[in-house]
């Protein structure tokens, strides 16, 4: 596509007026239950809204702004404001909100309050029915967990860091102070990936003789989304560090729900034994061209694990050859287990779903840190403030994700997401959103996603 091209296809771009429209479309109700959260200023002294802080939050993070002076300086004009008062209903918005006046409503907000709106959006969507098709057989709801460190600190930030000691280049042993963070994502579709639960990885006091940590983190994670979505057909995955028994018992027999979880040897070795015994016997089946690497796949149900334990797992793997930079060839090969019974016919389908985790994992987590929203940033130093900036992220990260996916520019003009989001902040400074807009806004009620 030529320059010229390019440019008058962007013309019929309309930014943030389309921004709005596809939040409109999938949440109406989205400043409602804003508003409906509890409130934990003092309702005498009250200047603006939730809503006005929320969606200032928001903007902030679509429009990729990194930090609150940055979004304060970026903001403070009048096609802002104007636009802001249309997201919000408040007409009687005069000014932009001051960054401290939204780090200060975000230290006394409940983090409780943004999980239950997330909540809202979620089961609004999967009501929806327009994300059917991306369920795994046709059946189950993949949910991938994938944990992170967030911030980072040479004294200690709070009674909730955890602590660990690295050594220098000249050797020398220093503590760490840091957060951390679980998050589980649920799959729409290939290009909507989105936060379902959020589990804060921290220690309840200072003095503990344990540290927390992911397996327990993923533990309470479990109890809150089965609270919150009880009837959800799930297929719980993640990496390798969740194929034991306790993990597996608790997703089939206190929650039912299936799992998907990556094997390596080094973590499950009497099981990778067994499997292979059953391959060198001749008991596994196999499977030949699969995927775009027309590579083997091989699987064998009821490997039950041996040390008295008595989880017993469906295990498959896939491997193929490939090349490296210096034309060697190289087998590739992955392994996992399951809860869920393998056959000719969906086995295509679940070795895509494993593989699919580790590029989730990667592309999520790294395009919320180096691309977009840049997660590490601190926005505060304050624990609860720092919780509820994290969960703001993921509740514009899924409205950012939704309008992505329906833009029908984007992927046309091959442009990046950071570049979308530039684009989204010039149209949020320049345009005034007419009345048209906000019928447009309004009444369109088709969106189709690609």
């Amino acid at each position: 596509m030529r320059k010229r091209e390019k440019r008058e296809r962007k013309k019929q771009d309309r930014g943030i007026v389309d921004f709005m429209m596809v939040t409109n479309h999938f949440f109406h109700s989205l400043r409602e239950w804003i508003l409906e959260m509890d409130d934990p200023r003092n309702q005498s002294y009250i200047t603006y809204t939730q809503a006005d802080l929320g969606y200032m939050a928001i903007l902030k993070n679509i429009c990729g702004q990194h930090s609150m002076r940055e979004m304060e300086e970026n903001f403070n004009k009048e096609t802002c404001i104007d636009t802001l008062r249309i997201m919000t209903g408040n007409q009687k918005l005069s000014e932009m909100p001051h960054y401290d006046t939204l780090n200060y409503y975000l230290e006394k907000l409940s983090p409780e309050c943004l999980s239950g709106l997330r909540k809202k959006m979620i089961t609004s969507l999967i009501r929806g029915k327009q994300f059917n098709g991306g369920r795994l057989l046709g059946k189950y709801w993949r949910v991938i967990l994938d944990g992170t460190g967030l911030f980072y600190f040479k004294e200690k930030h709070c009674d909730n860091c955890l602590c660990t000691t690295r050594k220098t280049e000249d050797g020398k042993e220093v503590k760490l102070y840091y957060h951390k963070v679980l998050e589980a994502k649920i799959v729409l579709s290939d290009s909507v990936i989105i936060s379902l639960g959020t589990e804060f990885i921290e220690n309840e006091k200072e003095d503990v003789n344990k540290q927390d940590c992911e397996t327990n983190a993923a533990k309470r994670l479990f109890k809150k989304i089965k609270k919150d979505y009880p009837r959800l057909p799930i297929c719980m995955q993640g990496d390798a560090l969740y194929a034991t028994e306790p993990i597996m018992r608790l997703c089939r027999e206190e929650y039912h729900w299936e799992y998907l979880f990556t094997q390596k040897d080094t973590r499950q070795k009497k099981l990778d034994e067994g499997f292979e015994w059953i391959k060198a016997g001749e008991g596994a089946e196999r499977n030949i061209g699969l995927c775009k690497e027309k590579g083997s796949g091989f699987y064998a149900n009821h490997v039950e694990e041996v040390a008295g334990k008595t989880e017993v797992m469906n295990v498959f793997e896939y491997e193929y050859e490939t090349e490296d930079k210096e034309k060697k060839k190289q087998r590739i090969r992955f392994q996992w287990v399951s809860s869920i019974e393998l056959t000719k016919r969906n086995l295509e389908e679940m070795i895509l779903a494993g593989r699919g985790r580790w590029k989730i994992e990667n592309e999520g987590f790294n395009n919320q840190k180096k691309g977009l929203y840049r997660i590490e940033h601190l926005n505060s130093k304050n624990s609860n403030a720092m919780k509820n900036h994290y969960l703001l992220t993921q509740i514009s990260d899924i409205l950012m994700q939704l309008y992505l996916a329906w833009n029908p520019y984007i992927k046309e003009l091959k442009q990046t997401i950071k570049n979308t989001s530039s684009w989204l902040l010039e149209s949020f400074r320049r345009l005034t959103v007419t009345e048209e807009d906000v019928s447009y806004i309004y009444r369109y009620t088709t969106v189709y996603l690609k």
